[in-house]
């Protein structure tokens, strides 16, 4: 019994994988259910088997997503000891955070469509709150400020500057958009002082 959740399992994951790199190359508006399925080597069907409609695997790829960074968060948190390393390893999270590029252009992606799609933001809405209290919670406890500012600028400025790097890749290297993120990261940590 166990054999066929876990490659229930397994098809879910690949599916969402899949589901991520369409999205993230040309978008919700114009991603393709077949084209997903293709791309997780998955018939339509297969793919309908898991998810009803692409907002239902668009909101299921945002939350497990969202959830992985969380952990990671929470992980690098609960390993560092002193407030240092606290505030060393929360910069490091969120400098590693440009590093998936996919990531960031799904979070502009579901920023557009939460915009666009009142009736589908309250779908999303949870995910969307749930991520960046888990930033603006771990950030009030380390700088003793209320965060929500802080929270959403951080969560707005790394994927914008993510895209604008894909654009301008000569002028916005990956060490220049590292420096940049650590240089806002520092500016924000400062606002309570």
């Amino acid at each position: 019994m166990r054999k066929p959740q876990s490659r229930s399992l397994q098809t879910r994951e690949s599916l969402l994988r899949a589901a991520e790199l369409v999205f993230a190359k040309v978008g919700y508006e114009r991603a393709q259910m077949e084209e997903i399925a293709a791309a997780a080597g998955y018939s339509k069907g297969g793919l309908y088997a898991h998810f009803k409609s692409k907002e239902d695997l668009f909101l299921a790829l945002f939350q497990m997503k969202s959830e992985g960074y969380e952990s990671q968060l929470r992980d690098r948190m609960n390993r560092s000891t002193t407030k240092q390393e606290k505030i060393d390893s929360f910069r490091r999270f969120y400098l590693d955070l440009a590093q998936d590029k996919d990531w960031a252009l799904l979070i502009l992606e579901v920023k557009l469509f939460m915009h666009r799609n009142p009736e589908a933001k309250e779908k999303l809405r949870p995910s969307h709150d749930h991520s960046n209290h888990s930033i603006e919670g771990a950030w009030s406890r380390l700088f003793g400020v209320s965060a929500s500012a802080a929270g959403e600028a951080l969560g707005g400025i790394f994927p914008a500057l993510v895209l604008e790097s894909q654009l301008e890749p000569d002028v916005l290297t990956d060490k220049k958009v590292e420096e940049i993120l650590g240089r806002v990261f520092d500016g924000l940590a400062h606002m309570g002082e």
